[in-house]
């Protein structure tokens, strides 16, 4: 018969559990998208992990595989934290109510002869819609971590409450019981197939260009956006799937554990699935696994006797691996095999269009025309009724005191801010209302006054990244071509003026047709400043795209513009060539600061 274990279904002090075999997710590799090199030793571990699995229940005592069961229930329940964690950038501290959804969906069917299948799909929708709700609260608050940390455990708490009090149909604290199958091996083996197929399924959704985009979306939100991916979309897809292979691990948790209460919902259950994960690896399958397997054979192993013992030691250990090894024991043995390359690596991606060519021609609208642009933030008028046009091939540098509101205004016009009233037409199209990512789609392209890139990716990763939703791939000029063919480097790892240039790079790539730049030469020396304003120079003149440029440096101004916009106080004080501009008694008092 089944031997009964601790587990630690929502206390780490633990219910007492019985035995079943959980799936493994050991048998994928990591994913997303991990550089080739360490590929043949993760493949290799990988395999010998599975075989190790499958051949366990033939050498070991019926309590020890149902130790490997529970951690298995724990390493698929790890496993879909790490969707969220890992490859979304989505911390959630109650994630447990995922998994609980799962475990009671089975115990409910058992208790009230609800069709399994039924009770099944029930707890699968709710999770994914709770999920859904939850993450695009957070990620359209415009608060990071915050929001998302304390709706998933209010959700947690929720849920715990609600399995308490709706005794009728829950028991209450006392639980629901489940029948437990005999055949241990035979289940055990069954849940290692449908880790496994999970494993897989999720493996090659993230080795795909949705996974490309989830990795630009996790890593940097604001650089992906620019490259005109929906990050919101993408990354709440991401947190659905984590809550949907969360019930499923509950659900086969419930015949292993034997007996379901509310503490499956709590704040135990999740403090201990961030603990798991933090110590195996997160982005890796094989290390989500591990460590929950690891640390659960260890509390089975200590006993109840030894249960405070075993939560100040996990203390301890995870205080360690933030300190030490942040990436966790994966994220070591990662570092190790890659040789100092990239451990992260976009999947090949081309343009939609799929073919090369020049960026699409504008019409003959304006690039850029703003309306009675105004903007507060609280009680400061920052922009007051801000009339501005920019015409195709044109190149306009925006200047003026700081507090001017010239970043306000270029971040309104990329979509990253709304104008509380007033106009954004671009090339003709009303885009008041329309996202970044769209405005992207639209030829909007912009660069940052910190240069914005994927650090963890390399050069050429990051403008493959940046043409995935270009209409057409566009073909750099040479000088580029050492950071089309950079594979071997981090981003992170380049001088100042190198990343300046990838960024430049990424927005050429995306073929647009108006260029927002907010400070380009900020922080680099003379010499490097007046390369990359050369460069600009020749992107207008080889593109004909208009650009947008808010810059200080005055002789940078020169030799750029086209036309020069002074903002004072939140107005348009001046407008005209810079010659002008100089000779104007306003702007000299205003900007300059002489009569």
């Amino acid at each position: 018969m089944s031997e009964r274990i601790h587990g630690n279904g929502g206390d780490v002090a633990a219910d007492v559990v019985s035995d079943r075999p959980t799936p493994d997710v050991t048998a994928v590799s990591t994913g997303a998208l991990r550089r080739g090199r360490p590929r043949g030793p993760a493949v290799a571990a990988t395999a010998l992990v599975l075989l190790a699995l499958a051949a366990a229940p033939f050498g070991l005592s019926a309590f020890a595989v149902a130790t490997l069961t529970l951690g298995l229930c724990y390493g698929l329940f790890t496993y879909g934290l790490d969707l969220a964690w890992g490859r979304a950038g989505l911390l959630s501290v109650g994630h447990a109510a995922f998994f609980g959804c799962g475990a009671y969906a089975v115990a409910l069917s058992e208790e009230h002869g609800v069709p399994l299948a039924f009770a099944l799909a029930g707890a699968l929708v709710a999770a994914t819609v709770i999920a859904l709700i939850v993450v695009r609260i957070s990620l359209t608050s415009g608060i990071p971590d915050a929001p998302l940390i304390l709706l998933t455990l209010g959700v947690s708490l929720l849920l715990q409450k609600a399995a308490t009090t709706l005794t009728p149909l829950t028991n209450g604290s006392n639980g629901l019981t489940v029948s437990t199958s005999d055949v241990v091996t035979t289940y055990y083996r069954t849940l290692i197939a449908v880790v496994l197929v999970v494993g897989l399924c999720t493996l090659l959704i993230v080795r795909s260009r949705f996974g490309a985009r989830l990795t630009a979306a996790a890593r940097n939100p604001e650089r992906a956006a620019q490259s005109g991916i929906d990050t919101v979309r993408v990354r709440s897809a991401a947190f659905a799937a984590s809550a949907a292979v969360s019930t499923i691990a509950g659900a086969l948790y419930a015949p292993v554990a034997g007996l379901i209460s509310p503490t499956v919902f709590g704040l135990g259950l999740s403090t201990s699935v961030l603990v798991w994960l933090a110590v195996g690896g997160r982005e890796s399958t094989l290390g989500a696994v591990f460590g929950a397997v690891a640390l659960t054979t260890g509390q089975q192993i200590l006993g109840p006797s030894w249960q405070g013992w075993y939560v100040l030691g996990l203390a301890i250990l995870f205080v360690l691996i933030v300190q030490v090894a942040p990436d966790g024991l994966a994220g070591l043995a990662r570092t190790w095999l890659s040789g100092g390359t990239p451990t992260v690596k976009l999947p090949p991606a081309t343009a939609k269009g799929g073919g090369s060519g020049t960026p699409p021609q504008s019409g003959p609208d304006a690039a850029l025309s703003l309306q009675q642009i105004a903007k507060s933030f609280g009680p400061v008028r920052v922009l007051d009724g801000v009339d501005l046009t920019v015409r195709p091939g044109r190149c306009v540098c925006l200047i003026g005191p700081n507090g001017a509101g010239k970043s306000t205004l270029l971040a309104i016009v990329a979509g990253q801010l709304a104008a509380d009233a007033g106009t954004v037409r671009i090339f003709g199209q009303d885009a008041s209302a329309v996202p970044v990512h769209r405005r992207v789609r639209m030829g909007v392209g912009r660069m940052f006054q910190i240069p914005s890139v994927v650090t963890e990716l390399s050069p050429a990763d990051n403008i493959r990244l940046a043409r995935m939703e270009a209409p057409v791939r566009a073909d750099l000029p040479q000088d580029y071509q050492d950071l089309v063919t950079g594979d071997t480097t981090a981003a992170g790892t380049l001088p100042l003026a190198d990343r300046r240039r990838l960024e430049l790079a990424m927005v050429l790539a995306g073929s647009p047709r108006l260029v927002l730049l907010d400070e380009p030469a900020a922080g680099m020396g003379r010499q490097d400043a007046r390369r990359l304003t050369r460069e600009l120079k020749q992107v207008a003149e080889r593109t004909g795209c208009a650009m947008l440029v808010v810059e200080h440096d005055m002789d940078i101004v020169r030799e750029l513009a086209d036309d020069v916009v002074v903002l004072h106080g939140g107005r348009i004080i001046a407008h005209g060539p810079m010659d002008e501009i100089v000779a104007d008694a306003a702007v000299r008092e205003a900007y300059l600061g002489r009569g």
